[in-house]
C-alpha cells in the first residue's frame, strides 16, 4: 500500500469512528438510556429522558449539526417514524433543550469521539 492509500485509510477510519460516536449519542437520546460511561448526569446533561422517542431523521441531523458534525441522511433513516406518530415535543422544544445542555453535550460527544477514534480527530 502506498503512503497516500495508507493516509486515506486512517482518515476514513477516523471519520467512521466520529459517525459511530454521534449515532451512538443519538441512539442514547432516542432510547432514553441516559448515556454510556458515567451517564449523562456526569456530563451535566439534564432531562435527557424528554428526548426519548422524539427523534426523526430531520431532528437527528439537526442535533448532529448542533454538535458540529454532518451525517448522511441515509444513516439517520433508522429514526424515521410512521406518518401517524405523534411527537410530544416541537422542534423548538428540542432546540431549547439543546441550548440548555450545550456544554454537556459538546463535552460528552467530544469524549465519545475520542474513545471511538482512539484519540484521532477528524472533521
Amino acid at each position: 500500500m502506498n503512503k497516500r492509500s495508507e493516509n486515506m485509510s486512517k482518515i476514513n477510519t477516523a471519520r467512521s469512528g466520529v459517525t459511530r460516536a454521534i449515532i451512538d449519542l443519538l441512539d442514547e437520546l432516542e432510547e432514553g438510556t441516559g448515556g454510556d460511561y458515567d451517564g449523562f448526569d456526569y456530563w451535566d446533561i439534564k432531562k435527557s429522558i424528554i428526548i426519548k422517542g422524539q427523534l426523526n431523521s430531520y431532528r437527528a441531523q439537526k442535533i448532529a449539526q448542533f454538535l458540529g458534525r454532518t451525517i448522511s441522511k441515509q444513516k439517520l433513516l433508522k429514526y424515521a417514524k410512521p406518518k401517524e406518530y405523534t411527537y410530544t415535543l416541537t422542534n423548538q422544544d428540542i432546540t431549547h433543550w439543546l441550548e440548555d445542555n450545550k456544554v454537556g453535550l459538546l463535552k460528552y460527544s467530544t469524549f465519545n469521539i475520542e474513545v471511538m477514534t482512539n484519540g484521532r480527530k477528524s472533521k
